[in-house]
């Protein structure tokens, strides 16, 4: 079987097993080790040639740190949408809907002097909350959060960044 490397527009593009036609279109015939790892050659378009690519080692671990950033980016805000904390025996969500209920909520309160106020927990009870408690609440919700984003994903975001190699970034277990 015969191999072959796309050059379009002196830019090696990818690879196939037949030649192709097309405009500003360069068909190089290649072994197939070379097919097989194309990923690591470049067009040296000066000596119309297929090289390796001398920062291959460095362009490979900076897209691998680009996307473990961004599993841990992903993975935070997972973890503050659908995470929780617990009040008075009950779990309360920390997403931002129910952080903005419970802001308006309390302004309600505060307004209309109304000194209790019954909730639906995450877990399905009924929990009578004070002005108070909801200031509380809100200071366990912020508190969660700051952990989440302060401590932990900086904590993963500093060790991808620490990390050296591929094989030491895709070692990052990122859970939360």
């Amino acid at each position: 079987m015969k191999y072959y490397a796309y050059i379009i527009d002196d830019v090696l593009d990818k690879g196939g097993i037949a030649p192709l036609e097309a405009e500003n279109l360069i068909n190089v015939e290649i072994t197939e080790v070379v097919y097989n790892n194309l990923d690591r050659y470049i067009w040296d378009k000066r000596n119309q040639k297929l090289i390796i690519n001398p920062d291959y080692d460095n362009q490979k671990l900076q897209t691998v740190k680009y996307y473990k950033s961004l599993e841990n980016t992903m993975k935070a805000k997972s973890a503050v949408e659908n995470g929780y904390v617990e009040f008075k025996n009950a779990q309360f969500e920390t997403n931002a809907q129910t952080v903005g209920d419970l802001t308006a909520t309390m302004l309600l309160m505060q307004a209309s002097g109304i000194d209790n106020y019954e909730w639906l927990s995450k877990d399905d009870k009924v929990i009578t909350l004070s002005l108070a408690d909801f200031g509380i609440l809100g200071g366990l919700i912020a508190g969660y959060k700051a952990h989440i984003w302060n401590e932990e994903y900086l904590n993963y975001k500093q060790q991808i960044n620490d990390a050296e190699t591929v094989e030491e970034v895709e070692a990052i277990e990122i859970i939360y």
